[in-house]
């Protein structure tokens, strides 16, 4: 005898936004970063290029589309943060070893001595945040994060790229009877 189906946790009468795992993870990652950009506010980097030297820090050669993809920020903006490293000596653009033709964003030295020395802001304030809960508490947090990161990413590749869009435009909504 096979089990039950399994039912759906969510229903058109039970979504809320305190409710909405997207809802909690997009309001925390919010948050987050407000937290983050006041406690770099007196640092000679901001919280954006801080992420982008620590994510060249770990992926040393990267293109700006996959760092503008990687880090959630529109080319142009991102175009922009990579500029004003590169005017700091953090960052340089290089050719590609791969392909010629493509300009990837390397971490300088300098940059990396940045980063590095950046790090302990958000050790900190991380280390303030997960403090009411148990180590198992956040390994467990950590693992559904990844989990749904997993998930997320293999239906983001199953779709067709969409272009970033900052906002979509509201819609009239259709009367009963059709028209607008």
């Amino acid at each position: 005898m096979s089990p039950p189906p399994k039912q759906p946790y969510y229903t058109v009468e039970n979504l809320e936004p305190m409710r909405s795992f997207g809802f909690l993870i997009k309001r925390c990652g919010t948050l987050m970063s407000l937290l983050a950009e006041n406690r770099f506010e007196s640092e000679p980097i901001s919280f954006l290029q801080f992420i982008v030297l620590m994510k060249l820090r770990f992926q040393p050669h990267m293109s700006a589309t996959q760092l503008s993809c990687e880090i959630g920020h529109d080319m142009g903006a991102m175009t922009r943060v990579v500029d004003s490293l590169e005017r700091a000596g953090f960052v340089r653009r290089e050719r590609s070893q791969h392909d010629r033709r493509a300009v990837e964003i390397a971490l300088t030295p300098e940059g990396r001595r940045q980063a590095e020395g950046s790090v302990h802001i958000m050790v900190d304030a991380l280390n303030e945040l997960v403090e009411p809960f148990t180590t198992s508490e956040v390994e467990t947090l950590i693992s559904l994060l990844r989990r749904m990161l997993e998930r997320l990413e293999k239906h983001a590749d199953a779709q067709p790229a969409a272009p970033v869009v900052a906002e979509k435009p509201a819609r009239r909504a259709k009367s009963a009877g059709g028209k607008s």
